[in-house]
């Protein structure tokens, strides 16, 4: 099992023991805002509101930087370190923003929207972005709307490292956190479910290379954050509750089989808020 780092939904940052179910509050961001973004480099864990970056010091936990409150949200969703640059999606803006280690921000990135010839507004013809990876030298951006619908097809832009488009490639429905691990390519497969007009199937789960190899009732949770260690991927989210009320909902935690995608266990436990983002403690 595994100790697990959580960026959670009331804005607290868990350490939270898989096996002993132990839980700690390392970290509060003292905002009404959700922590979704969550990266580390060295000594140095990165966190993500919707409207703010914070730098943490990895031995204590303590703040070292944070940002101004950008006004209106950014959204941002999650964010990765790359050659001394913090990648964040900008989410309500469909751009990548990028920052120093020091959080100075050092460039934005529009993100060509489903349709390049006509503007850009939040929730309209936009991508909501929700992670940006670096592999093998080239950018990939989880485009949470491949096309002007929402809830339907979700893709991937790859670009090279300057940002100049390669390819756009459909993978998953409603996606999040979308990374390589082992080399393959992941993502959360969300639905909305049957209260809104999905134009996916309503299943939600595991996307691995192209293929769903797991699936969880898309009525019981709506995950977003996932993780993996030699033997587990975390896959991690809150139970299903209306926007609202989503700063009221609980955690929820499946362990898959890294080899099989078979769901080894499933943890619920009180107190444990939803989950927005999440890292292995010890990488």
């Amino acid at each position: 099992m595994a100790t697990l780092l959580l960026a959670t939904v009331n804005g607290q940052l868990l350490s939270f023991n898989t096996e002993t179910l132990d839980q700690r509050v390392l970290f509060r961001s003292h905002e009404d805002d959700a922590l979704m973004g969550i990266c580390r480099h060295g000594d140095m864990l990165f966190l993500a509101s919707q409207s703010r970056l914070f730098r943490l010091r990895m031995e204590d936990f303590a703040l070292v930087k944070k940002t101004r409150k950008y006004i209106p949200s950014l959204g941002i969703h999650q964010m990765n370190y790359y050659d001394g640059r913090l990648y964040t999606t900008a989410t309500k803006r469909n751009q990548i923003w990028i920052f120093d280690k020091n959080l100075k921000r050092k460039g934005k990135i529009r993100i060509t929207p489903p349709n390049p010839h006509k503007r850009i507004r939040y929730k309209k013809n936009y991508n909501h972005i929700n992670n940006i990876v670096k592999h093998e030298g080239a950018f990939y951006i989880n485009l949470n709307w491949l096309t002007e619908l929402q809830y339907a097809d979700s893709g991937v832009l790859k670009t090279d490292g300057d940002f100049n488009e390669i390819e756009k490639f459909k993978f998953a429905w409603e996606s999040h956190d979308f990374q390589f691990v082992d080399g393959k390519m992941m993502a959360i497969c969300s639905t909305s479910g049957r209260d809104k007009q999905i134009r996916h199937p309503n299943i939600s789960g595991l996307m691995v290379d192209g293929e769903l190899v797991w699936k969880h009732d898309a009525d019981e949770s709506f995950c977003k954050a996932l993780c993996a260690d030699g033997r587990y991927i975390y896959f991690c989210g809150g139970m299903k509750a209306s926007r609202k009320k989503r700063k009221e909902t609980g955690g929820i935690i499946y362990l898959i089989d890294k080899r099989t995608y078979k769901l080894e266990r499933k943890i619920i436990r009180e107190g444990l808020p939803g989950i927005r983002g999440v890292l292995l403690r010890e990488a």
